[in-house]
């Protein structure tokens, strides 16, 4: 059939033309207008309980009634009475409201209005009403506080003509629902019966812009599906209505067959009535889903048009209802097919065809989900339930399944399929999804974060880095592993959907670490949600996994002798717990971020026992690390109390004294968190106070200071830096955003950091140190050939240690996320200090083990936790050995040093020179410079020394360095009472003492 898409408005020609000509002749139609009244409640046979005026916003804007009133007028009088002030209250675009007046002996009820008076007592033969801008009473001429006017049956005043007269049953309706206002009252107004009456709460009736309302839609009941066994005739009752129209036709105009018909159509009676047709099934349809689309017709020429999907059940194999496709051709229909059981699953069992198709692109497999069975693996069955296209929570595909199963019928025992060979990098498992399988390579486990709460691993033909740790962000270099990546993985489950009872896959140990490995690993190949969000292909094991240590747990990293600096995350290390209470057992406390302090804001421990099982295990972490200065991250930012107490924990698991705090510099920043430094003053000491730098962009300013080595004297400055995380986009702004490349949120913010430390806060500490020497350690929350990290090495030319000493040996990596690994946490060299540098290494103490054997209690079934350094945080430390240059430098061999002569001075008794030093060399000196005089001989006492050096007296050279060819004299004054012949060695030594 044919059917029309353009239709007349809803409303009367004669209406359009009157509503044009009292527009020009009487100025706009009113936003707010009277759209019905009733004045017969108190009169002989009333039939409604109350006289009421109903106002309607015909706009298409908000319209507040603030500041207005209705007012009456009787018939022939001329002053305005009965005011009633309007509440404040906005009508939206089509909403109606309702002013309840005199009560009266009628009936039916007028119901709960937005306003009341009992005065307002209307004439049945004739008056007027008025919708004032005004909520005192009118007085003429009323000017613009006359809104809007009906005048009816005798009324000596109305707009154009006087309304009719309503009666004790009809009310006075303006056209359209309220729409018309053509400013004459005979036109716009009509007597007929009540209609509502229509408050605040009554549906909204917008109108459509040209005086009419917004016409109502057609709205279907039909089924969305009809089952039907092959071989049985079925039907199904579609209906159909129209709020302001009649519904006269129904079809079917798409997926007519032979066998589905439309029959015993009946049209609407009237306005609003339902108009229904039976669609009939025949008994020769073949197995299969059969949509067809019904279309319903008004009297306007308006159609909607609704899908039944009929579907036919029929007998079919695993490989026809899985196909080719991405999805199945039978999804929604009721299908019968047969299969061996392979695996009982959760709420389920999967199928697969006994003999399969030896088509390699359509699975044997299927999942029958919703129901169990105690029939045992290895039975032949036939199910009949309906073909299912499961998506889980953030997947990007489906997976084919079983559900809604109305029968189970054994078929005897049967052989199992042969596991089908497959290896991963592997980018087609769909077109094995529900089949038995074995992977023919051994799989490494790259993510293990999901092994406590789900039983999940994250398994990949060996282990995945993630590309902008090898990559540039952005290079096609980065984009293509992505991809390899994709296609290189499968989740290993532990064969239930909910959390286990007992901890699958742990070895005697308590771990299975990332970067293990399973051979021969056979199961059914599952589609589901993983714990870590998303989506994926999952392996649920028929066969029980046996995992090979192949990444054992190491001690320490042994590095060649130097001074040691370590970098250590210790993840949101907090002496006061979410529970109100702190280490020293007091209740009550709370951590501060910004002006709020509250239990709530702290990070970390919830209470006493886990406090202690965290700190054991950073206090064993660090003990073993045994570095010399060690910068640390998420730690409780609360001046250094909590840093304090970790020094004396490590202190009581070492040696007293061993380690110090850093003193706190002046600004920590405003973040629940902070960056700390301890040290060991047997080892170190400080050269000035810490620094930091406050500047906005530093969520967590970064800490710096200065040490000198006891042993030769070496100087050196470490910055310490916690940069702002990957996670939570919530507030980014442009760069910041997630673009999906890897870098993750607020990568701009982090570059901006960096950026300031190169630019303003390094020159800053080299100034306040004197010396170039420095080295940048921290979690900058970026990997390797990120945004910042590229910066930093390149601009700022500082040298990646771990690129320098671990990337020719392995791939670096000090934290493992989504099942890829990675550094975040760096080593970077000034250029001056990394010819200084002879090691980097990280130890993998944290990453590479399961989430669940941390210090939390009670977040899964089983408490795996022991007592030791593995897991002490969810990042790896790392350490860097520095072998520090000498503070001093012997530089006699450049020069030509003249010792004048040394005579007496019969006054005072001293004994006065000259030594002249010339820069004979070619090349500057350095400075300071310091004449240091050997060899004087007993009793000899300099008396103008600047200082003591290894036992011999020095003088400090006024100069500030000695360029090629220049000299520089001193003068030198002896106390020699034996009167003893002075001679000595000059020795000059550049550098600070």
């Amino acid at each position: 059939m044919t059917t029309f898409a353009s239709f007349m408005p809803r409303r009367t020609l004669l209406a359009t033309l009157l509503a044009g000509i009292a527009a020009s002749a009487s100025g706009a139609p009113g936003d707010v207008v009277i759209s019905q009244l009733y004045g017969h409640s108190n009169n002989s046979g009333g039939q409604w309980s109350h006289d009421f005026v109903e106002l309607f916003n015909r706009s298409d804007a908000p319209v507040s009634l603030a500041g207005m009133s209705l007012q009456y007028q009787s018939a022939a009088g001329t002053s305005w009475g009965a005011v009633t002030p309007l509440p404040e209250v906005t009508l939206a675009p089509g909403q109606y409201f309702l002013l309840v007046g005199r009560s009266g002996n009628g009936g039916n009820q007028v119901g709960e209005g937005d306003a009341s008076n009992n005065g307002f007592d209307m004439a049945a033969a004739g008056g007027k009403v008025a919708l004032s801008a005004s909520p005192g009473q009118m007085t003429a001429p009323e000017g613009s506080n006359l809104v809007d006017l009906v005048g009816f049956g005798s009324a000596n005043r109305f707009e154009g003509a006087a309304a009719p007269v309503a009666s004790v049953v009809n009310s006075l309706q303006r056209a359209e629902q309220g729409c018309q206002d053509t400013d004459n009252n005979r036109d716009d107004f009509s007597a007929a019966p009540v209609n509502g009456p229509r408050s605040t709460r009554s549906p909204l009736a917008p109108c459509d812009g040209s005086g009419g309302p917004v016409a109502k839609p057609i709205v279907l009941t039909c089924p969305a599906a009809v089952q039907v066994a092959q071989g049985s005739a079925s039907s199904a009752i579609l209906a159909a209505q129209d709020a302001d129209s009649r519904v006269e036709l129904a079809s079917i105009v798409a997926g007519g067959v032979h066998g589905i018909t439309l029959a015993d159509f009946v049209a609407s009676a009237a306005v609003g009535a339902k108009a229904q047709a039976r669609l009939l099934i025949g008994d020769t349809l073949a197995g299969g889903r059969y949509p067809v689309q019904v279309q319903f017709t008004n009297t306007e020429g308006e159609a909607e048009t609704c899908t039944v999907s009929v579907n036919v059940a029929g007998e079919l194999s695993i490989p026809t209802i899985q196909g080719a496709g991405p999805a199945s051709d039978y999804a929604g229909s009721v299908q019968t097919t047969q299969g061996v059981i392979t695996a009982k699953i959760g709420a389920g069992f999967f199928i697969q065809d006994a003999n399969g198709d030896g088509d390699p692109t359509t699975s044997d497999g299927l999942y029958v989900y919703g129901t169990t069975t105690s029939l045992p693996v290895g039975t032949l069955v036939r199910v009949t339930g309906t073909v299912d296209e499961y998506r889980p929570s953030g997947a990007n595909r489906t997976y084919t399944e079983l559900k809604d199963v109305s029968a189970i019928v054994s078929l005897g025992a049967a052989a199992l399929p042969a596991p089908a060979n497959i290896a991963l990098p592997n980018a087609d498992l769909a077109s094995v999804e529900g089949m038995l399988v074995r992977f023919t390579t051994p799989l490494t486990v790259n993510g293990n974060r999901n092994l406590g709460d789900r039983g999940e691993l994250i398994l990949a033909n060996g282990r995945r880095e993630n590309p902008t740790n090898r990559y540039p962000i952005g290079s096609p270099e980065a984009l293509a592993l992505y991809r390899e990546h994709a296609s290189n993985q499968i989740v290993l489950d532990d064969g239930i959907f909910v959390a286990p009872a007992t901890i699958p896959y742990l070895s005697e140990d308590g771990t299975v670490r990332v970067g293990d490995t399973v051979h021969d690993l056979t199961g059914v190949i599952d589609y589901g949600a993983l714990g870590g969000g998303g989506a994926g292909f999952k392996l649920q094991p028929t066969v029980a996994p046996t995992f090979a240590r192949s990444n054992e747990r190491a001690p320490a990293p042994a590095l060649p002798a130097g001074v040691k600096v370590a970098s250590a995350n210790v993840l949101n290390f907090f002496t006061t717990f979410t529970d109100g209470r702190d280490a020293w057992g007091r209740s009550g406390q709370g951590c501060t971020i910004g002006n709020r302090t509250a239990a709530s804001e702290c990070r970390g421990a919830d209470n006493t026992a886990e406090f202690v099982r965290q700190r054991d295990k950073i206090v064993a972490s660090l003990a073993q690390l045994d570095a010399d200065v060690v910068g640390l991250m998420e730690i409780q930012n609360n001046g250094d109390i909590a840093v304090g107490y970790l020094v004396e924990q490590l202190n009581a698991a070492t040696a007293a004294g061993t380690y110090a705090v850093v003193p706190k510099p002046a600004s920590l920043g405003s973040d629940a968190i902070r960056v700390a430094m301890i040290y060991k003053p047997a080892r170190l000491t400080l050269a000035g106070s810490a620094l930091s730098d406050g500047h906005e962009v530093n969520n967590r300013p970064p800490m710096a200071q200065t040490f000198r080595a006891t042993q030769g004297g070496g100087k050196f400055s470490v910055i310490v830096n916690h940069l702002k995380s990957k996670g939570g986009c919530s507030g980014a702004g442009a760069g910041d955003t997630d673009p999906g490349n890897g870098e993750g949120c607020w990568d701009r913010t982090r570059t901006e950091q960096a950026r300031r430390l190169s630019s303003v806060f390094i020159p800053q500490v080299v100034a306040a140190a004197g010396d170039p020497d420095v080295l940048v350690i921290g979690d900058l929350n970026s990997y390797a050939f990120e945004t910042p990290i590229n910066h930093l090495t390149g601009e700022a030319k500082m040298v990646n240690l771990l690129e320098r000493f671990v990337r020719p040996q392995t791939m670096p990596y000090s934290y493992v996320f989504d099942g890829l690994s990675g550094y975040l946490d760096h080593a970077l060299a000034s250029s001056s200090l990394a010819p200084q540098v002879v090691g980097a290494a990280e130890w993998h103490s944290n990453a590479d083990e399961p989430e669940t054997i941390d210090y939390n209690l009670n977040d899964t079934a089983q408490d795996p936790y022991r007592r030791n350094a593995y897991r002490a945080s969810d990042h790896d430390p790392l350490v860097i050995s520095l072998n520090l240059a000498g503070a001093t430098v012997d530089v006699t061999g450049s020069v030509k040093v003249n010792v004048g002569g040394i005579a007496p001075n019969r006054l005072s008794g001293k004994y006065a020179g000259t030594v002249t030093v010339t820069n004979t060399s070619g090349q500057p000196l350095a400075g300071p410079l310091h004449l240091v005089l050997q060899g004087l001989p007993e009793g000899v006492t300099l008396d103008n020394r600047s200082g003591l050096q290894g036992g011999a007296p020095y003088l400090t050279l006024p100069a500030a360095g000695l360029a090629p060819g220049a000299t520089v004299s001193v003068s030198t004054s002896f106390t020699n009472p034996a009167k003893r012949t002075i001679n000595y060695t000059p020795q000059l030594v550049s550098g600070a003492f």
